[in-house]
This record gives structure tokens, C-alpha cells and sequence, in this order.
């Protein structure tokens, strides 16, 4: 005598799911400790420089960003 209750499969869930659900988990907590690490350098800047000095160098390290983020400047280091 045997049970059928089991025989049917549930693809409604499939096993690769929760690899990708711990891997989205991990990105957050990535994440959350890359703005916890930001808010703690913030801080020590103005803590240290003062207000006026710290949003000067803010600003400065921004427009550093900006330009290495641009696109000319992808296009320049896949081309070489």
C-alpha cells in the first residue's frame, strides 16, 4: 500500500530560488554596511576638518567620482 499524496512536483518553487534569495540577502547586507561605512567617514570629516572644510572636500571627492564614472572615461580604459 502505497501514499500518492507526495507524487506530484511543486514547480511552483524552484530549488535554485533560495540560492538566488540569500545572494539578494548578501547584497543588501553588503550594501548596508557600505552606507554605514559612508555615514561613519562623513562624520569623521566634519568632526575633524570642520563643516566648512569637510563639505569643500564632500564636493571635490564628488566631482572626482563624477568624472571617473563618466562614459568617456569607460569608453577610454575598454578601449586600451
Amino acid at each position: 500500500m502505497s501514499s500518492h499524496h507526495n507524487t506530484k512536483l511543486n514547480f511552483s518553487h524552484p530549488p535554485y530560488h533560495y540560492n538566488d534569495c540569500m545572494s539578494n540577502v548578501d547584497r543588501e547586507i553588503k550594501m548596508g554596511e557600505l552606507r554605514l561605512r559612508y555615514v561613519q567617514l562623513m562624520r569623521d570629516a566634519h568632526s575633524s576638518l570642520g563643516n566648512k572644510d569637510a563639505n569643500i572636500l564632500i564636493k571635490e571627492s564628488e566631482a572626482l567620482w563624477d568624472k571617473l564614472c563618466s562614459p568617456k572615461n569607460t569608453e577610454k580604459f575598454n578601449n586600451a
